[in-house]
């Protein structure tokens, strides 16, 4: 089978790095697949560097802005002929809109793919005048799979549910990983890994910050991620009268490997799909404190000790962390037990295969 993936960009991120599983996934079962972005080459290049070493062609449609559109479905069409993929699987707005717009005359089987339930709703009655020309909608949890079905217009029938899944290798990598030497030693951290913006909430984080840290010297918040509120962010800690003990690491490529050291998972996002970051922690582990976001209940069913409403955030959290150690530990171990058994790439990877597969039956 040849699949060919379609993305917005390649800079790390959730859906980035979910269709990066899936093409070496594929590769390995033996599939040929490429990749296209509509963007240039990242500025970093962790994810392209994987799809080099799995020899994985990358397409780059060179588009910069949104006024270069036409451009863009130019580019993508030409290079869709000569490709001629048996499947196309896209995924984020724009990629979906304009693979839609590039596929018109459905020459190939496309597959659109949603991560969020996206709150700007135009973008959905975009989408739903190309939905007929659609082989199926792929979401990634059953709460954005409700919320976009009817506003794309999809059918049941070809409106799928395939979750994230957990490289459980890259997992026990970064549990051996050994602390890096450019980052002080902490004797008990709290980390968020995520994108320094509003949907993420590390605005609530760090309005919690104070009540989770002082009276512990040995506590540090670590704060991974990049994004428009970091210089907002950095004002906010230096006022904090528990700044020393907060850290705004930016990106890192070993985030796994602080996270799977840390005492708990904060993550207080307003929205999300199926987030990423919460899975690995759970497979590494760890016990969390999450906001209840698309997802999460699928993840983590009802647990009152690990899901919040915003409002309730912070005193969850201090509660969360008031638990001994052995109680923490036996969250961890269900957590990584609920990963195993349904999260895992290879579950992930077989599930969109099957779907493929029926699609050219």
């Amino acid at each position: 089978m040849k699949i060919v993936f379609v993305i917005t960009e390649l800079e790390p991120g959730g859906a980035e790095r979910n269709l990066v599983k899936l093409a070496l996934g594929f590769k390995r079962q033996g599939h040929h697949v490429e990749v296209i972005s509509i963007a240039g080459r990242p500025t970093r290049t962790v994810l392209i560097d994987k799809l080099d070493q799995a020899v994985i062609p990358v397409h780059y449609l060179q588009i910069k802005r949104l006024w270069l559109g036409l451009i863009a479905i130019i580019r993508l069409r030409n290079l869709l002929k000569s490709l001629r993929p048996d499947i196309v699987q896209s995924f984020l707005y724009h990629a979906n809109l304009l693979t839609s717009l590039s596929n018109r005359e459905k020459s190939t089987r496309h597959f659109t793919g949603f991560r969020v339930r996206d709150p700007r709703r135009l973008r959905y009655r975009i989408l739903q005048r190309f939905s007929g020309g659609w082989a199926g909608g792929i979401s990634v949890s059953d709460d954005v799979e409700r919320h976009v079905r009817p506003l794309v217009g999809l059918h049941a029938s070809n409106s799928y549910v395939i979750p994230n899944g957990v490289d459980m290798s890259t997992i026990k990598a970064a549990k051996n990983d050994v602390w890096p030497e450019d980052i002080s030693k902490t004797v008990e951290s709290l980390v968020f890994i995520g994108r320094l913006d509003r949907q993420k909430g590390v605005d609530i984080l760090l309005d919690a910050a104070t009540d989770l840290l002082l009276g512990n010297q040995e506590r540090q918040l670590l704060l991974i991620g990049e994004g428009p509120l970091r210089s907002r962010l950095e004002v906010k800690i230096s006022n904090s009268s528990v700044a020393s003990q907060i850290h705004l690491l930016g990106y890192r490529s070993d985030a796994l490997t602080l996270l799977s050291k840390a005492k708990a998972f904060l993550f207080p996002s307003r929205w999300e799909g199926m987030p990423n970051v919460v899975m690995e922690a759970m497979a590494l582990g760890l016990p969390l404190i999450t906001t209840p976001v698309d997802g999460v209940t699928e993840l983590l069913g009802d647990d009152s000790h690990q899901i919040a409403i915003q409002s309730d955030w912070p005193i969850a959290a201090k509660r969360l962390l008031e638990l001994t150690e052995d109680e923490l530990a036996r969250i961890g171990a269900r957590n990584r037990e609920i990963i195993q058994a349904s999260f895992t790439s290879q579950v992930t990877t077989e599930s969109y295969l099957e779907i493929y597969r029926n699609a050219l039956q």
